[in-house]
């Protein structure tokens, strides 16, 4: 049971996700640039299989014990099948629909989470200005993207549906994420999630994408070892380990942050053209970011009985 309180986050907590939010938005440009010489199945195959080898060696290193037996070890294997299953969405997803729409409905995560969060998370209710915030911070992103939702596609209900169920996927992982706080160590939650999900992902790219190259160009090695040591073996370890000790709805509201780093990121490096409508969708996800991470909520207090007069 989740016993954390659902106040504000502190200064350090709030950094700490934007720059994991910042890296994130750095990963969606280091794919695009990765796809040009892998295909994304077996690329994201290969990345999750670095990262398992990389937090592997950390652990012996600094002595992090992996192994879990009973309930635990059981949590962990339905958290690789999860990770497993909502990469695998997202990259199936993505490809049936434009790049926009597949970003907004990914991106419906964290108001999955806040849902899930109200019920089965004691202290992380949905409260009127999360949900206000939350809803700010999908509109933004929807008016951030606003220009790609329908370029190049006649039909996009597949790709949609397909993106949508990896975000409820990637939602519970959260959750789980959120309630094995106290039982299971982030580094081990990331290493057995990368690891044996990167085997059903090499298998589904052997299936999928026989007919694509593998060019282990600079570009690609260099986008391969951004998205496999810092986009994943660390960025998912932090964000695991503020999962656990924060509020799961405003820790994940600040990942509506990623998608606007990654606008601000292409821009700088692939000199992709960014307006004023997009401006002011990132205006709006950071409102709706701001409202959902700011304001604590009103504790009750339990009235003190006031002591009986001692009878004579």
């Amino acid at each position: 049971m989740d016993r954390s309180p659902d106040q504000p986050l502190d200064p350090f907590s709030t950094l700490l996700t934007t720059l994991v939010c910042a890296i994130w938005g750095g990963a969606l440009v280091a794919i695009k640039i990765g796809l040009m010489d892998m295909p994304p199945l077996g690329s994201a195959a290969l990345r999750f299989f670095i990262t398992g080898l990389v937090l592997l060696a950390y652990a012996r290193a600094k002595g992090v014990p992996l192994l879990y037996q009973g309930p635990e070890a059981r949590v962990l294997v339905e958290l690789a099948l999860l990770f497993f299953y909502f990469n695998l969405m997202l990259y199936l997803g993505a490809a049936r629909t434009t790049s926009g729409r597949a970003t907004v409905f990914f991106y419906t995560q964290p108001i999955f989470l806040a849902v899930l969060a109200h019920y089965f998370l004691q202290n992380d209710r949905l409260t009127v200005r999360k949900g206000v915030g939350l809803i700010l911070a999908l509109c933004g992103l929807v008016v951030l993207f606003l220009a790609k939702l329908h370029a190049g596609q006649s039909s996009t209900m597949a790709g949609d549906t397909l993106v949508l169920s990896g975000a409820l996927a990637y939602a519970v992982y959260n959750l789980i994420t959120k309630r094995s706080a106290g039982k299971i160590r982030p580094l081990a939650l990331i290493f057995w999630s990368s690891l044996l999900s990167s085997f059903p992902l090499g298998v589904c790219s052997w299936v999928f994408e026989q007919s694509a190259s593998f060019v282990f160009s600079a570009r690609a090695v260099a986008s391969l070892l951004y998205l496999s040591l810092i986009s994943a073996a660390f960025s998912f370890v932090v964000f695991a380990w503020l999962l656990q000790h924060n509020s799961a709805t405003r820790v994940t509201a600040l990942v509506f942050l990623a998608p606007v780093f990654g606008v601000l990121f292409a821009w700088l490096l692939l000199h992709e053209t960014l307006s004023n409508v997009q401006l002011l969708g990132v205006v709006g996800v950071c409102a709706g970011v701001y409202i959902v991470s700011s304001g604590g909520t009103r504790t009750l207090k339990t009235p003190v009985p006031e002591e009986a007069p001692a009878k004579a």
